[in-house]
């Protein structure tokens, strides 16, 4: 695997949504590459960070759209609109 492989992999890595094949790859990836490491580490607190957060109460329609421009973002997908 490679350190691009593993980017577009980070998400759903982060998120459990690998099949355990792609998780041991990633995870072995990570194991021999420092710099992947820490990335995965510093994403993994960010994301338990940014969940533990108050909700902020945006307006829902609000929230919608910048969800859908945001998700599409993590995933290396391009927004919808």
């Amino acid at each position: 695997m490679t350190c691009e492989e593993l980017y577009q992999l980070l998400h759903d890595y982060v998120g459990g949504a690998l099949v355990v094949e792609s998780r041991t790859t990633v995870e072995v990836h990570i194991n021999g590459c420092d710099h992947c490491g820490v990335l995965v580490h510093s994403y993994s607190h960010t994301v338990r960070v940014a969940r533990a957060l108050p909700k902020c109460g945006l307006p829902p329609a609000f929230e919608a759209r910048l969800r859908a421009v945001i998700e599409p973002e993590l995933k290396g997908d391009k927004p919808a609109g």
